[in-house]
């Protein structure tokens, strides 16, 4: 049953609708190598809780879990991720039943994605600073898909990433490299994605 003393959901914009409707559940597996060496596949499993309205946004708890033979799953991360006047943004993760908030919030995809846009921020979340530049490029494969290329700089390393977005679908996946000193480079991206979509309440203002 609805609450009716519960917040109205604020609207999606368009832009965001067709570049990156919130799903109800996504699968993929993650395939990768460390330097000369394989890695495992891992099947991961993303579940979005409904719709919260909190501070202007509407946010989703995202729960990611890696996936066993048996098709059982551990936790390995459970954050929450919002749309607002900045966009698509990464609010924060929780710890130990604690939510932890990245200062500022973590720009995915600005409000109206566009070929060529950019910007960066200097993020703390806990103890933990990154800096991180983006810019949204067009696939040259895709003419509808636009890729977030991500440059993320912490004391411990670097990491590269590549999401891909397809309109009128939303994410298809990624690439990554990350590099630390004395470490061999480790390269990982997305295969098998499979997505299930949610019918969106009062999505459009």
């Amino acid at each position: 049953m609805t609450d009716p003393d519960a917040p109205s959901l604020p609207a999606l914009s368009d832009a965001l609708l067709r570049w990156a409707p919130p799903p109800r559940k996504l699968r993929y597996a993650r395939c990768g190598n460390a330097g000369s060496f394989e890695l495992p596949r891992v099947i991961f499993e993303e579940s979005w809780a409904d719709a919260e309205a909190r501070d202007g946004r509407r946010c989703y708890r995202r729960i990611t879990r890696q996936l066993g033979a048996e098709g059982e799953g551990r936790i390995v991360e459970d954050a929450v991720v919002a749309y607002g006047p900045e966009g698509l943004v990464d609010l924060g993760v929780y710890a130990d039943g604690v939510l932890s908030l990245y200062d500022p919030p973590q720009v995915v995809l600005p409000p109206e994605p566009a070929a060529g846009q950019s910007w960066e921020a200097e993020h703390r979340r806990g103890d933990r600073v990154s800096k991180r530049r983006c810019e949204l490029i067009r696939c040259p494969d895709h003419k509808r898909c636009l890729v977030v290329v991500a440059d993320i700089r912490r004391t411990d390393g670097a990491l590269v990433l590549r999401s891909h977005y397809r309109q009128g679908e939303g994410w298809t996946g990624y690439e990554a490299l990350v590099q630390a000193p004395g470490r061999p480079s480790v390269r990982t991206w997305t295969e098998a994605l499979t997505v299930t979509t949610r019918a969106l309440e009062g999505a459009r203002g």
